[in-house]
């Protein structure tokens, strides 16, 4: 992959998005998503991107990582993602808002 491609593909560095909010009347609310750490080596195992979630009670943290099948699993340290556990298949509103955008030009 050239730099040229390298680029095309990297996401945003800062993404704001709309979600439920953090209160039980779940209200739109602005949330910021800031890349903090994006892997060289997508292809292989391993953690492949990290980002912090601003905008709810906490600061909490979404990670894309691939699996030793190459399979992508998505982790985010939300009271919600770790009650319901990793075993179910539907994800927590801050991991379904970054798989909302995709991956973005810059």
């Amino acid at each position: 992959m050239n730099t040229h491609e390298l680029n095309r593909v990297r996401p945003r560095s800062i993404t704001f998005l709309t979600l439920p909010g953090p209160t039980r009347k779940r209200l739109p609310s602005p949330y910021c998503y800031r890349l903090t750490y994006e892997t060289r080596t997508p292809m292989l195992p391993g953690c492949l991107m990290v980002w912090d979630v601003m905008g709810g009670r906490d600061i909490y943290q979404v990670v894309l990582e691939r699996n030793e099948q190459g399979c992508l699993c998505w982790h985010c340290t939300c009271p919600d993602a770790v009650y319901r556990g990793e075993s179910r298949a539907s994800h927590c509103k801050h991991v379904h808002g970054l798989q909302s955008v995709g991956r973005q030009s810059t």
